[in-house]
């Protein structure tokens, strides 16, 4: 996880030197690239962090045989980042250091119930 240090009107990240971050501001590619740091205005910009190391997760199925045994295998994935520029292009959520002011709650509906 990059941190963030907050100041009036800026905001300044440091990432790991295991994340990839992009930073977007009104659109635009502004810094990209392994262990950045950079000053951002909060209300413009769009941040993605993609981990570069190897990461673990742990796997549980669950299952019943034919004659009513309960069974239970365990497995880990690990996985790794090979392209980060293309996976952070693709990712759909990027994390926002600030909600604008006046916008709407994530939390509301727009369609009548």
């Amino acid at each position: 996880m990059a941190d963030i240090s907050r100041y009036p009107f800026l905001r300044h990240l440091r990432a790991n030197p295991t994340t990839h971050v992009r930073h977007l501001s009104n659109g635009r590619l502004v810094h990209d690239g392994t262990g950045q740091a950079f000053w951002f205005r909060p209300l413009t910009a769009a941040i993605s962090e993609i981990p570069i190391d190897d990461r673990e997760q742990p796997l549980l199925f669950h299952g019943r045989t034919l004659d009513f045994q309960d069974v239970t295998v365990q497995a880990t994935v690990t996985y790794r980042v090979a392209d980060p520029g293309v996976a952070a292009a693709r990712s759909t959520s990027g994390s926002t250091p600030r909600p604008a002011p006046g916008g709407p709650h994530p939390s509301s509906s727009s369609g009548a119930c």
